[in-house]
């Protein structure tokens, strides 16, 4: 998606528009906030523990029917998370027709970073549930959220009122489309129990050597991933304005956007139980699929409108 050609087309339809139109431009700052959590499908290859042939002193031993068999990518479980409160400024350039408003803007924005448990036992398929007596007490399962900041270019199309006749102060409602382009880094782990935790009473479905669960017993899955990917939003708006004088107006906008689902592949993991990212052959490199799925935020910010030209104020 070409974020910058996008963003072209939508200031040609505002400059194009007729001169004698009132222009103006605004400046937007204020605090953000999320307003649902992020939902994350994670797909890949997923095996067993006992699956992993590089565990085994010797790889042939490990076993490759029934559940070791699947090479099959498919949705493994879940991810969650929500964003702390962030910052939000914008910039906009904007004509009025009567009582209507169109308005091309750049808004960057950055959250709070997040670390939240993985809800494996209500999100996961057979191969991750098969594992949950293996993680660690002292650090379960868990995803963070690394926010590097956000920039979306869109456009705006409000409907202007009078609150009350003379007293110059204006409200305003409407609706944008606009396109983000995030950056963010996840990181997900998964550490499992040492002897002395008890990996090694742990009960597994078939017997597999003493020397293999030595090896797994304290081992760490690890994926720091770094996303950048682009995406479509929408968005709600409501205002209110007071004229101060010499074509200025101050303000306050509340704005509701949904940014829709992120999609990242291929995300080559760091280490797998503690040795190379590969699957359970010992070969394949262990990459997964992520799929943000989709969700909002809230902002509410001070505007300062400068108007030009046309019927300015």
């Amino acid at each position: 998606m070409n974020v910058r050609r996008i963003f072209g087309l939508l200031l040609l339809v505002i400059v194009s528009t007729p001169l004698g139109a009132d222009s103006y431009v605004s400046l937007q700052l204020g605090l953000a906030t999320t307003q649902s959590e992020i939902d994350v499908d994670v797909i890949h290859i997923g095996h067993p523990t006992y699956c992993d042939s590089v565990l085994y002193p010797d790889s042939s031993d490990a076993p490759t029917d029934g559940a070791c068999a699947l090479n099959q990518r498919q949705r493994a479980y879940a991810g969650l998370f929500e964003p702390e409160g962030g910052w939000f400024t914008s910039i906009a350039y904007g004509r009025i027709f009567g009582s209507w408003r169109v308005e091309g803007f750049f808004e960057r924005n950055q959250f709070g970073s997040s670390k939240q448990l993985l809800p494996l036992a209500i999100s996961g398929d057979s191969a991750i549930l098969s594992k949950t007596n293996e993680w660690s007490q002292f650090q379960l399962p868990n995803n963070s959220y690394d926010d590097q900041g956000t920039s979306i270019f869109g456009l705006n199309v409000l409907l202007n009122f009078d609150l009350a006749t003379g007293s110059g102060w204006s409200g305003y409602l409407g609706a944008g489309l606009g396109v983000a382009s995030l950056d963010f880094n996840y990181e997900q782990e998964f550490l499992r129990k040492t002897v002395d935790e008890g990996y090694l009473d742990v009960p597994f479905p078939v017997d597999w050597p003493i020397e293999a669960k030595l090896n797994a017993a304290g081992s760490l899955s690890a994926i720091e991933e770094s996303i950048q990917e682009s995406t479509l939003t929408h968005s709600f708006i409501a205002g209110v304005d007071i004229d101060v004088g010499q074509d200025l107006t101050l303000g306050v906008r509340v704005t509701w956007r949904v940014v829709d689902d992120v999609e990242h592949d291929k995300a080559l993991w760091t280490t797998i139980r503690s040795h190379a990212p590969v699957i359970a052959d010992g070969r394949t490199p262990f990459e997964s699929d992520f799929v943000f799925k989709s969700w909002s935020y809230l902002t509410i910010g001070l505007v300062a409108t400068r108007h030009i030209g046309g019927n300015s104020r």
